[in-house]
Protein backbone atom coordinates (compact mmCIF):
# COMPACT_ATOMS: atom_id res chain seq x y z
CA UNK A 1 0.00 0.00 0.00
CA UNK A 2 1.16 3.44 -0.76
CA UNK A 3 1.11 6.13 1.58
CA UNK A 4 1.09 6.19 5.68
CA UNK A 5 -0.80 3.14 7.57
CA UNK A 6 -2.52 3.89 11.30
CA UNK A 7 -4.39 2.00 13.29
CA UNK A 8 -8.11 2.40 13.16
CA UNK A 9 -7.23 3.97 9.93
CA UNK A 10 -9.78 2.95 6.85
CA UNK A 11 -9.05 2.19 3.77
CA UNK A 12 -10.38 1.84 0.58
CA UNK A 13 -8.44 -1.12 -1.12
CA UNK A 14 -6.87 -0.90 -4.91
CA UNK A 15 -8.85 -2.76 -7.71
CA UNK A 16 -5.93 -5.12 -8.26
CA UNK A 17 -5.72 -5.76 -4.60
CA UNK A 18 -9.74 -6.32 -4.67
CA UNK A 19 -9.39 -8.71 -7.63
CA UNK A 20 -6.34 -10.73 -6.47
CA UNK A 21 -9.06 -11.28 -2.89
CA UNK A 22 -11.62 -12.73 -5.23
CA UNK A 23 -9.44 -15.00 -6.48
CA UNK A 24 -8.53 -15.97 -2.62
CA UNK A 25 -12.25 -15.87 -2.17
CA UNK A 26 -12.12 -14.09 0.73
CA UNK A 27 -14.61 -12.98 3.18
CA UNK A 28 -16.10 -10.49 5.18
CA UNK A 29 -15.33 -11.71 8.28
CA UNK A 30 -11.58 -12.69 7.23
CA UNK A 31 -8.68 -10.48 7.52
CA UNK A 32 -5.47 -9.53 5.95
CA UNK A 33 -2.07 -8.02 6.44
CA UNK A 34 -1.04 -4.62 4.55
CA UNK A 35 2.67 -3.25 3.97
CA UNK A 36 3.65 0.13 3.12
CA UNK A 37 7.22 -0.02 2.81
CA UNK A 38 7.79 1.24 6.63
CA UNK A 39 9.19 -1.95 7.89
CA UNK A 40 5.96 -2.98 9.35
CA UNK A 41 2.72 -5.65 8.82
CA UNK A 42 -0.42 -3.66 9.51
CA UNK A 43 -3.69 -6.11 10.23
CA UNK A 44 -6.42 -5.39 8.52
CA UNK A 45 -10.50 -6.33 9.26
CA UNK A 46 -12.89 -5.68 6.17
CA UNK A 47 -15.55 -3.41 6.49
CA UNK A 48 -17.56 -4.40 3.75
CA UNK A 49 -16.44 -6.27 0.39
CA UNK A 50 -17.90 -6.40 -2.78
CA UNK A 51 -16.82 -7.49 -6.17
CA UNK A 52 -15.39 -4.70 -6.91
CA UNK A 53 -15.02 -2.78 -3.94
CA UNK A 54 -13.69 -3.14 -0.34
CA UNK A 55 -12.91 -1.32 2.52
CA UNK A 56 -10.36 -2.06 5.60
CA UNK A 57 -10.16 -1.13 9.35
CA UNK A 58 -6.37 -0.83 10.71
CA UNK A 59 -6.50 -3.12 13.65
CA UNK A 60 -2.78 -4.01 14.60
CA UNK A 61 0.79 -3.04 14.18
CA UNK A 62 3.63 -5.30 13.95
CA UNK A 63 7.44 -4.63 13.73
CA UNK A 64 8.88 -7.14 10.70
CA UNK A 65 12.12 -8.02 11.66
CA UNK A 66 13.49 -9.80 9.07
CA UNK A 67 15.62 -7.42 7.19
CA UNK A 68 19.15 -8.16 6.90
CA UNK A 69 21.77 -6.20 8.71
CA UNK A 70 23.75 -5.63 5.50
CA UNK A 71 22.28 -3.03 2.65
CA UNK A 72 23.25 -4.46 -0.71
CA UNK A 73 23.54 -2.06 -3.54
CA UNK A 74 22.85 -3.85 -6.77
CA UNK A 75 24.65 -2.13 -10.13
CA UNK A 76 22.89 -4.44 -12.89
CA UNK A 77 23.85 -4.13 -16.70
CA UNK A 78 20.54 -4.31 -18.66
CA UNK A 79 19.95 -7.78 -19.92
CA UNK A 80 17.44 -9.46 -21.76
CA UNK A 81 14.16 -8.61 -20.72
CA UNK A 82 13.00 -11.67 -19.00
CA UNK A 83 16.54 -12.31 -17.76
CA UNK A 84 16.79 -8.86 -15.83
CA UNK A 85 12.86 -9.13 -14.68
CA UNK A 86 14.19 -12.30 -12.94
CA UNK A 87 17.23 -10.21 -11.37
CA UNK A 88 15.00 -8.21 -10.21
CA UNK A 89 12.64 -10.57 -8.17
CA UNK A 90 15.49 -12.84 -6.88
CA UNK A 91 17.34 -9.56 -5.57
CA UNK A 92 13.95 -8.91 -3.48
CA UNK A 93 14.61 -12.28 -2.35
CA UNK A 94 17.68 -12.42 -1.41
CA UNK A 95 17.49 -9.27 0.98
CA UNK A 96 18.99 -6.49 -1.46
CA UNK A 97 18.47 -3.01 -0.16
CA UNK A 98 19.07 -1.07 -3.62
CA UNK A 99 18.93 -1.90 -7.75
CA UNK A 100 20.64 0.31 -9.77
CA UNK A 101 20.42 -0.61 -14.11
CA UNK A 102 23.39 0.88 -15.42
CA UNK A 103 24.10 0.69 -19.25
CA UNK A 104 27.85 -0.79 -20.08
CA UNK A 105 30.12 -0.87 -23.70
CA UNK A 106 28.64 -4.18 -24.33
CA UNK A 107 24.88 -3.68 -23.36
CA UNK A 108 22.78 -4.46 -26.07
CA UNK A 109 19.85 -2.96 -24.97
CA UNK A 110 18.75 1.26 -24.98
CA UNK A 111 15.84 3.07 -23.74
CA UNK A 112 14.14 6.38 -24.45
CA UNK A 113 12.92 8.50 -21.54
CA UNK A 114 9.47 7.01 -22.12
CA UNK A 115 10.57 3.26 -22.50
CA UNK A 116 12.30 4.13 -19.07
CA UNK A 117 9.10 5.12 -17.18
CA UNK A 118 7.25 2.05 -18.65
CA UNK A 119 10.14 -0.26 -17.18
CA UNK A 120 10.33 1.54 -13.80
CA UNK A 121 6.69 0.54 -13.70
CA UNK A 122 7.15 -2.91 -14.40
CA UNK A 123 10.48 -3.34 -12.56
CA UNK A 124 8.11 -1.78 -9.47
CA UNK A 125 5.14 -4.33 -10.10
CA UNK A 126 7.76 -7.20 -10.00
CA UNK A 127 9.22 -5.51 -6.57
CA UNK A 128 5.74 -5.42 -4.55
CA UNK A 129 4.75 -9.16 -5.68
CA UNK A 130 8.50 -10.35 -4.81
CA UNK A 131 8.19 -8.56 -1.37
CA UNK A 132 4.90 -9.97 -0.85
CA UNK A 133 6.03 -13.02 -1.31
CA UNK A 134 9.49 -13.52 0.83
CA UNK A 135 7.50 -11.27 3.28
CA UNK A 136 9.74 -8.66 3.40
CA UNK A 137 8.26 -5.19 4.46
CA UNK A 138 10.57 -3.00 3.60
CA UNK A 139 10.96 -2.52 -0.28
CA UNK A 140 13.57 -2.92 -2.54
CA UNK A 141 14.57 0.64 -4.26
CA UNK A 142 15.48 1.12 -7.73
CA UNK A 143 16.56 4.07 -9.20
CA UNK A 144 16.62 5.27 -12.84
CA UNK A 145 18.98 3.70 -15.68
CA UNK A 146 22.73 5.02 -15.36
CA UNK A 147 25.85 5.23 -17.52
CA UNK A 148 28.66 2.82 -15.49
CA UNK A 149 30.60 5.68 -15.02
CA UNK A 150 27.92 8.01 -13.02
CA UNK A 151 27.18 5.23 -11.06
CA UNK A 152 30.18 4.22 -10.10
CA UNK A 153 30.44 8.09 -8.78
CA UNK A 154 26.68 7.10 -7.37
CA UNK A 155 28.47 4.62 -5.09
CA UNK A 156 31.48 6.27 -4.14
CA UNK A 157 31.26 6.80 -0.50
CA UNK A 158 30.28 2.96 -0.47
CA UNK A 159 32.92 0.48 1.45
CA UNK A 160 33.60 -2.34 0.03
CA UNK A 161 32.63 -2.42 -3.34
CA UNK A 162 33.04 -5.32 -5.51
CA UNK A 163 32.94 -6.41 -9.44
CA UNK A 164 32.28 -9.61 -10.90
CA UNK A 165 34.88 -10.70 -13.47
CA UNK A 166 36.04 -14.49 -14.76
CA UNK A 167 39.08 -13.31 -15.97
CA UNK A 168 40.65 -11.92 -13.22
CA UNK A 169 41.72 -12.61 -9.29
CA UNK A 170 39.29 -12.90 -6.70
CA UNK A 171 39.99 -11.04 -4.36
CA UNK A 172 37.16 -11.16 -1.82
CA UNK A 173 39.14 -11.37 1.69
CA UNK A 174 37.80 -10.89 5.10
CA UNK A 175 37.10 -6.73 5.42
CA UNK A 176 38.08 -6.34 8.96
CA UNK A 177 35.51 -4.41 10.75
CA UNK A 178 31.71 -6.03 10.39
CA UNK A 179 30.53 -5.01 6.99
CA UNK A 180 26.98 -3.34 7.09
CA UNK A 181 26.91 -1.70 3.62
CA UNK A 182 28.53 -2.94 0.11
CA UNK A 183 28.08 -2.40 -3.98
CA UNK A 184 28.08 -5.48 -6.12
CA UNK A 185 28.64 -4.77 -9.79
CA UNK A 186 27.79 -7.19 -12.38
CA UNK A 187 27.97 -6.91 -15.92
CA UNK A 188 26.02 -7.71 -19.22
CA UNK A 189 26.16 -11.06 -21.63
CA UNK A 190 29.57 -10.01 -22.74
CA UNK A 191 30.67 -9.28 -20.03
CA UNK A 192 32.55 -6.08 -18.41
CA UNK A 193 35.34 -4.35 -21.08
CA UNK A 194 38.93 -4.55 -19.80
CA UNK A 195 38.77 -0.39 -19.50
CA UNK A 196 35.22 -0.72 -17.58
CA UNK A 197 37.35 -3.28 -14.94
CA UNK A 198 40.52 -0.84 -14.49
CA UNK A 199 38.04 2.02 -14.08
CA UNK A 200 35.87 0.34 -11.35
CA UNK A 201 39.14 -0.76 -9.88
CA UNK A 202 40.79 2.76 -10.28
CA UNK A 203 37.15 3.82 -7.88
CA UNK A 204 38.01 1.22 -5.05
CA UNK A 205 35.99 -1.57 -6.63
CA UNK A 206 37.92 -5.52 -5.88
CA UNK A 207 37.41 -7.95 -8.12
CA UNK A 208 35.35 -11.51 -7.49
CA UNK A 209 36.02 -14.96 -10.00
CA UNK A 210 33.37 -17.37 -8.88
CA UNK A 211 34.58 -20.07 -9.62
CA UNK A 212 35.97 -21.90 -12.79
CA UNK A 213 33.30 -21.64 -14.92
CA UNK A 214 31.73 -18.56 -17.17
CA UNK A 215 27.98 -18.11 -15.82
CA UNK A 216 25.10 -16.26 -18.03
CA UNK A 217 24.88 -12.63 -16.58
CA UNK A 218 21.64 -13.48 -14.28
CA UNK A 219 23.36 -16.63 -12.76
CA UNK A 220 26.24 -14.68 -11.80
CA UNK A 221 24.39 -11.57 -10.22
CA UNK A 222 21.97 -14.20 -7.57
CA UNK A 223 25.14 -16.15 -7.12
CA UNK A 224 27.09 -13.11 -6.14
CA UNK A 225 24.31 -11.80 -3.89
CA UNK A 226 24.13 -15.16 -2.48
CA UNK A 227 27.90 -15.13 -1.66
CA UNK A 228 27.88 -11.92 -0.13
CA UNK A 229 25.13 -12.39 1.95
CA UNK A 230 26.63 -15.81 3.10
CA UNK A 231 29.96 -13.90 3.89
CA UNK A 232 28.77 -10.76 5.33
CA UNK A 233 24.93 -11.00 5.63
CA UNK A 234 22.14 -13.40 7.10
CA UNK A 235 22.01 -15.99 4.50
CA UNK A 236 23.99 -17.95 6.35
CA UNK A 237 22.80 -17.63 9.97
CA UNK A 238 24.26 -19.95 13.03
CA UNK A 239 21.62 -22.12 14.89
CA UNK A 240 21.87 -21.43 18.02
Amino acid sequence: MDGLLNLGLDIELPLEVVRHINVLRLRVSDEIALFNGDGHNYRAKFIHLEKRSALVSVIDKQLVDNESHLKITLLMSLIANDKFDLVVQKAVELGVSNLIPIFTQNTQRNFSAEKVVTKLEHWQKIIVSATEQSHRARVMEIQNPLEFTQALGLVAGITPKYILSPHHASQLADAGAAVIELVLCVGPEGGFTEYEINHAVENGFSTILLGNRIMRAETAALSGISVLQAKFGDLWKKQL
